[in-house]
Parts: structure tokens; sequence; C-alpha cells
């Protein structure tokens, strides 16, 4: 089978969707089946790779993406050849794959990685007019879709407010779960001079949607109780200064260690260095991160939310709190005072994180497609 996959975003930009979409394409690939992606060119940036298929585009604004306007005429006629063309976005790309799929009458996949509505949210006004229009658009793209693919149930239900009556497929993201279970990973040199017992570790994108801002807060709760605790915020992103002046304001600039920007193959050599993962995004659909923290056998402490809550097991890999910061701090203390108790979710934990490798991942996939063959063989 020839797999088209269509994406606002990939190499050299990374973030969870580009890891979903090269594990997916691993995945399948190892299954036999040929996928091609099709993605914004980013000039001499671009990692050339087999099958990848960079179209002419100029950058949004400072967003970090890129519009395609038009798709050249060789990019055409190899997508031409698709058996399957799957979105990962509901914009530019979406619309350019929906049309070469209607053209050649072949099924159409979206998989919905992102709670739009949530960073409507940081709208400085007109919010309830902008989530009708988003909602709007997004309910008639979905129905324009064979088929729509949700990583989480939590998401799903997202989807399914959006008003589509379009069928939608559960397909958890897949990691390459042996990498984070390898033993006597290097200790990165950021945390060189940092204990394991009470340091604990966050991995994403450093900006206000991921809600570091109520994370770093709660931390200082539990620096009262744990003088000698530490938060290790593993990434970058364009609130990093706003948050490391905010950890010299709450005077726990010892207590928090950010590292900027990491090289993604060497982020799993952090999570051994930690006791448990936390996270206090609310915007999340199925985070690569929390899986590989899973996948490294680390507990959770996250706040309540849409695909956090498909991964942790309340009470047995971890903890799902409301936002509330004596709370949330509560949980991080109750961890940290009980070494036995982490020790047994993280045996929890690893026994989970089964269910996530990219070869499981992919036979989901799979199956998805065949359903979506078939749904558009009764439409045609």
């Amino acid at each position: 089978m020839k797999i088209g996959i269509f994406t606002e975003c990939f190499e050299p930009v990374i973030n969870g969707v580009v890891h979903s979409i090269e594990s997916t394409k691993h995945g399948l690939e190892d299954l036999g089946h040929e996928v091609y992606i099709f993605t914004p060119d980013y000039k001499n940036k671009n990692i050339r790779k087999a099958r990848v298929y960079p179209c002419p585009s100029f950058p949004l604004f400072k967003t970090g993406y890129h519009y395609v306007q038009v798709l050249p005429e060789l990019i055409r006629k190899i997508a031409s050849e698709m058996d399957i063309f799957h979105t990962h976005h509901p914009f530019t790309m979406g619309q350019r794959a929906m049309k070469l799929a209607r053209d050649h009458n072949k099924p159409f996949i979206l998989t919905n990685h992102t709670q739009y509505s949530q960073y409507v949210e940081r709208f400085p006004f007109g919010k309830r007019l902008a989530k009708r229009v988003l909602f709007r658009y997004l309910r008639k793209f979905c129905d324009k879709t064979t088929l729509i693919v949700a990583p989480s149930h939590g998401i799903a239900k997202v989807i399914r407010n959006y008003g589509t009556k379009t069928k939608i497929e559960v397909v958890p993201n897949g990691i390459e779960i042996e990498r984070f279970q390898e033993k006597d990973l290097p200790k990165p040199k950021a945390l060189e001079k940092v204990e394991k017992k009470k340091t604990i570790i966050f991995v994403g994108r450093v900006c206000y949607e991921k809600n570091i801002d109520f994370l770093i807060k709660s931390f200082q709760k539990v620096v009262k109780d744990h003088p000698d605790a530490r938060l290790v915020i593993v990434g970058d992103g364009p609130a990093f200064n706003e948050f490391k002046n905010l950890t010299k304001e709450l005077k726990i600039e010892e207590n928090v260690i950010m590292t900027g920007a990491i090289p993604y193959p060497e982020i799993r050599n952090f999570y051994p260095q930690a006791e448990f993962f936390v996270s206090a995004s609310k915007t999340e659909v199925h985070p690569m991160v929390g899986i590989e923290a899973v996948a490294a056998g680390l507990p959770i402490v996250s706040l309540e939310s849409v695909g956090y809550e498909d991964i942790i097991r309340n009470g047995k890999t971890g903890y799902l709190t409301s936002e509330n910061e004596d709370g949330y701090a509560k949980r991080i203390i109750e961890l940290l005072d009980d070494p036995a108790k982490v020790k047994k979710m993280s045996e929890e934990s690893l026994k989970e994180s089964k269910k996530y490798s990219v070869k499981a991942a992919a036979k989901n996939m799979l199956a998805a497609y065949k359903k979506a063959i078939k749904i558009n063989k009764k439409i045609v």
C-alpha cells in the first residue's frame, strides 16, 4: 500500500506531531508499506530523506509554520499514486490532501493532534466568536473526511463535540520504547551535580500553552517542604526567559534547572535522572513525552486533562489532580515522601509501556486505513 502523509511541519521542526509521524512511517514501512511525506520546504534547513517531498512554502510570521500555496506538478503526480491520503492538520496541507483524494477517489483521513480551542483561550478578546468560527470550520473539514483518527479517547470526545458524524477511530501514538529502557544511558552535563533523589522532570516546549507557570508556582510549595527538591525543565521555547525570571521572583532558581534546547536523541538521557515526571499542560491530545516517561518507568503527576487521562491510571501509574497549586504540590510531596510507592508505580508504568510500541501503533493505524478503504468504496 502507498500511503501519503500530508503535514504542516516536519524535520527540522521538532515537536510531538513530527515524532508521531516519524514513528508511524517507520512502523508502517516495517510492515511492508510505502510511506510518502509531503511537507513544507524549509529551504537549506531541510533534512533530505527517502520519500520525503518538501513543497515550496513561505514562513507564517514567527509561528514556526510555513504556508504551502500550491503543490508543484511533480508533487501532485507522485501524490496521485497514493492509496491513502492522510493529513495530520486540518488546514493548508489538509486542504491540499483533500482535493487530491477527491480527484482520485481515494480515502481521506485526518489525525487530530491538537485541542485547537485551548489556544483560542489565550486570545485577548473575541474568544466566543473565535471558537464558533473555529468549530464551524473544523466540523465542515471533518465532515469531508472518510475517517478521523484520534490519538486518545479524550480527544475523540472533543472531535465529536465539533458536531461531525464522521467515524472516529482511536489509535494511540507509538514510540520506540526500547530506546527509553536501555541501561546505563549517559548522564546529561546539565545534571552532572544533581542527584536523582528528589528530582522531578518536565519535558516539552517552554511556552504558556504548557501551563509551566502553574507548574513552577506549585513547585515553590514543594520546596518549602523539601528544600533539596529539584525540578528539571527540559526544552526551549518563546517563554523561556519569562519562566526563568519567575523562578528568581519566587526565590527557587537554585531548585529549578532549565536546560534550554536539547537534541531529541539526547532527551531520553534525562528520564533516568528523575524519580517521576510532571505536567500541568491542558492542551495535550496524547503527549509523546508522557509516553516516553511511561516507557522510562516514571510515574506521572498531571492535571486532569485530555491526553494524560488516557496515559495515567490514577493511583497506579501516577496521579491526576485538579488545577489547584496546593493539591498539585501535595501529590508531588506525597511521592517524594514515599519511595516505595514510586517504585511500585514505576513497575506498573513499565508494564503499561508495551501497548505504546511503534509496532502496535502501526498495526492499529493499518487497521484504521483498511476501515477507511471499505467506507470509501461504499461512498464511491
